[in-house]
């Protein structure tokens, strides 16, 4: 059974429209994750899950321990023996590499920022150790956000898929999340929508 986390769908119409909604609810991500929210911890999301195992591409193997090293609090969200790598699979034209993360949205310090140093260094895995700055940079790469929030109601999550070249990531993030804080939060109270869909 494959979750709706599944990130292997992309095609070239993400390049015309670089920022859409991304629907994932609470029971799309381990309860760790929800539940480490408040730390502000950011979690590497797999590429797709099947049957509580996550699914995440070989080359992001090292990605987390790089990360680490240079000063990022990000952890796996599946932990060593729920999760699996597979060599590179359905190569998606015009999109170097993908990644999802879990973050809250009082993450402390510019989570902008940090997103698309994630991002940088995930197509610099996905292109090899031996590319150039100049073609990490140019590289097309999808994000896709699950931003955690939390209000007098519940946790609500906002999914947002940013499709761009590396280098203008950080401008498309700080518009995409700057709109979205202008939007009024949905309440989500035990009954109500797991997931906020913006228009």
């Amino acid at each position: 059974m494959q979750s709706k986390m599944g990130m292997s769908v992309m095609d070239g119409e993400s390049l015309n429209n670089p920022v859409t909604s991304w629907s994932v609810a609470k029971g799309d991500l381990p309860s760790h994750v929800l539940a480490a929210a408040e730390s502000g911890r950011i979690f590497l999301l797999p590429d797709k899950e099947i049957d509580g195992v996550g699914i995440y591409r070989d080359d992001v193997a090292g990605l987390v321990k790089t990360l680490r090293h240079n000063g990022i609090d990000i952890d796996f969200s599946h932990a060593r023996q729920d999760r699996r790598y597979l060599s590179e699979y359905g190569a998606n034209e015009g999109i170097v590499a993908a990644i999802g993360l879990a973050i809250a949205a009082n993450y402390a310090g510019d989570f902008v920022k940090v997103i698309a140093r994630i991002a940088w260094n995930r197509a610099r895995s996905a292109l090899g150790a031996n590319s150039t700055t100049e073609e990490i940079d140019s590289a097309n790469v999808t994000v896709r956000v699950a931003e955690i929030v939390r209000n007098d109601q519940g946790t609500v999550i906002r999914g947002l898929e940013v499709t761009g070249q590396v280098q203008d990531l950080d401008n498309l993030l700080n518009d995409a999340f700057s709109e979205r804080r202008t939007s009024e939060l949905p309440s989500s109270g035990p009954d109500a929508a797991d997931s906020e869909v913006p228009e």
